[in-house]
């Protein structure tokens, strides 16, 4: 049932595995530029957030966020980058069907994480001393993330990816354009607006916080221990919901899937599915 998806996703993992070995500074600068769309999407929803903090539209800010930050994996997804989170999935998928091996699923995760973290850490120092940024939202979220509980995190950081993976899964099972823009921005929107853990745009976030006159060395909570602690686990639970609830349960699923169903003109046909 899933097998056209499955195969293209194993592809994208071994295209990814190739590169890192041709040319693994090529890949990093590709990675890092997800951090930095990451971090688009990042200062269209703070800067939202700062608009409506203290006013009449306060009820409304996580809507308000989740609603703009779309914009950063559609620039993922459309321009082209590689993204950790996503990773998590596809490099999971391409191991589970023998097209790369572990080592190689493992290279993928620690190059693409690495990459999203220069490019997050190049373009929140961009954005921290750009000028153009409110500092009570980054204060504010920034010291939460940092500070909360170890648990909360990382089932967190399992919900969102669980959407971004569903998001990025999609892309490579509609052919329609439009149709992925709008899987992108509902994942998203959830995602957002339910208040999840993304660790690529906390690094955004949290880099900003820290470097970001009058915040950083001013507020409570606000650290390079606290965004190491934050990262750490929210990473994990990223992980594990882009391996567990999409890679393991469709490849499984498409293994075991017994008829395919086609849709004709008048009726449903029901045939025997290939089993992969």
């Amino acid at each position: 049932m899933y097998s056209d998806p499955i195969t293209d996703v194993s592809e994208a993992a071994a295209s990814q595995m190739d590169l890192i070995r041709e040319s693994l500074p090529a890949y990093l600068a590709h990675s890092a530029l997800a951090g930095c769309y990451l971090g688009f999407g990042v200062a269209i929803a703070f800067q939202l957030a700062g608009d409506v903090m203290g006013t009449s539209l306060a009820p409304l800010q996580s809507l308000l966020m989740g609603g703009s930050f779309g914009i950063a994996l559609s620039l993922v997804i459309m321009a082209g980058c590689e993204l950790y989170t996503g990773n998590a999935m596809i490099a999971a998928v391409g191991q589970l069907t023998g097209k790369t091996g572990t080592g190689s699923m493992l290279k993928i995760w620690v190059w693409s994480w690495v990459g999203n973290l220069i490019g997050s850490v190049v373009f929140a120092a961009l954005l921290a001393f750009s000028g153009s940024m409110p500092t009570e939202p980054f204060a504010a979220i920034a010291a939460a993330k940092m500070t909360m509980p170890a648990h909360e995190l990382f089932l967190r950081g399992m919900l969102c990816n669980w959407l971004i993976v569903l998001a990025v899964w999609c892309n490579f099972k509609l052919d329609n354009s439009v149709a992925k823009l709008v899987m992108i921005f509902w994942c998203l929107l959830v995602f957002i607006g339910a208040g999840f853990e993304h660790s690529i745009a906390n690094m955004v976030i949290l880099s900003t916080a820290i470097m970001m006159p009058g915040v950083g060395t001013a507020v409570q909570g606000i650290s390079l221990s606290g965004f190491a602690y934050n990262i750490s686990i929210v990473t994990a639970g990223n992980t594990a919901s882009g391996v567990l609830a999409l890679a393991v349960i469709y490849y499984w699923v498409s293994r075991r899937y017994g008829v395919e169903y086609s849709w004709g003109d008048d009726a449903m046909d029901m045939a025997p599915a290939d089993d992969d």
